[in-house]
């Protein structure tokens, strides 16, 4: 009897060993055991065992990226093409995000171990998320004039950030949602010709209206330097007049005749002068008497 039960005890333990699985822990990834009596097991690092009919998740928690492009009517009548891009990972901090995880998110089973699969952020984005994140960015971007989004783009961004939040908190969804960002936005090409040719018209603009400027402080700057050059030569007038003006001053009818009888005596001092010319104002008694004096001294 005890030699039957030591070999159906040996059986057993084959049986249990040959349905082991075990493995360590990748980057990136939680694996999630579920036991037959319903207990579940998160292991984020290290070994993991799993006996039997357990079952084990490997959860993809690595960071990730999800664009979705859409066309949008703005409240101008002007179709946008917008890309709204999510940034998340999968959280599944308690055990009810973790039985949501695994009801909601597709699993694939792993080829080589049985009762192994592997939770997608990928595809429980596709068919859970997409429409969420599709919506916010309508519902947000709508009612926008075209030309006011691009200014108003962190706040949009940030609308639309809250209003993903909110739902997937709403419906307890096993992600955490990092950032939510309008990474494009672009109109559709006739619209896009005609901002271009508004665009190139305004910058035209703004050439002519520089360059117009550039000429008037120009003119303004030309017409200071003339300005300063008029004073100087002001100033150089009134100096040389000053100067005349004080030599005029200077100049005596007793000096001035004194001059020109110095002129005439030069004049008749010469070689080949024999008559003296005098001017009509030394012709009177006592000039004409002064020099017969000194003409008869002389003698």
């Amino acid at each position: 009897m005890k030699k039957y039960f030591s070999t159906i005890l040996v059986l057993i333990i084959c049986l249990l060993l040959s349905s082991c699985t075990s493995g360590v822990v990748p980057p990136g990834t939680k694996v999630i055991k579920l036991s037959t009596d319903g207990n579940t097991e998160t292991y984020t690092s290290g070994k993991y065992t799993a006996f039997g009919r357990d079952r084990l998740y490997f959860l993809d928690t690595k960071l990730k990226s999800f664009t979705e492009t859409m066309q949008i009517l703005c409240k101008d009548n002007v179709n946008m093409t917008v890309e709204v891009k999510w940034i998340g990972c999968f959280d599944d901090n308690s055990k009810e995000k973790t039985n949501i995880i695994k009801e909601r998110v597709p699993a694939t089973e792993s080829e080589d171990a049985s009762n192994s699969y592997t939770l997608n952020l990928s595809k429980f984005y596709e068919t859970a998320m997409a429409d969420i994140i599709r919506n916010a960015g309508r519902v947000t971007i709508s009612p926008y004039v075209t030309d006011a989004i691009p200014s108003d783009r962190e706040k949009i961004e940030a609308t639309i950030r809250k209003k993903v939040v909110d739902k997937l908190t709403s419906l307890n969804y096993p992600v955490t949602t990092v950032e939510v960002l309008i990474s494009n936005l672009d109109f559709d090409p006739e619209q896009t010709k005609q901002r271009q040719a508004i665009k190139k018209a305004e910058l035209d603009d703004q050439l002519k209206s520089a360059e117009a400027k550039a000429s008037v402080a120009q003119a303004r700057r030309d017409a200071e330097i003339a300005i300063e050059r008029g004073k100087a030569e002001i100033e150089t007038a009134k100096s040389r007049a000053a100067a005349n003006k004080i030599i005029a001053e200077s100049l005596t009818p007793e000096i001035l005749l004194l001059r020109q009888y110095e002129a005439f005596i030069a004049t008749a001092n010469g070689p080949n002068n024999e008559v003296m010319i005098v001017p009509y104002e030394a012709i009177n008694p006592t000039n004409l008497n002064a020099a017969i004096i000194r003409q008869a001294v002389k003698k």
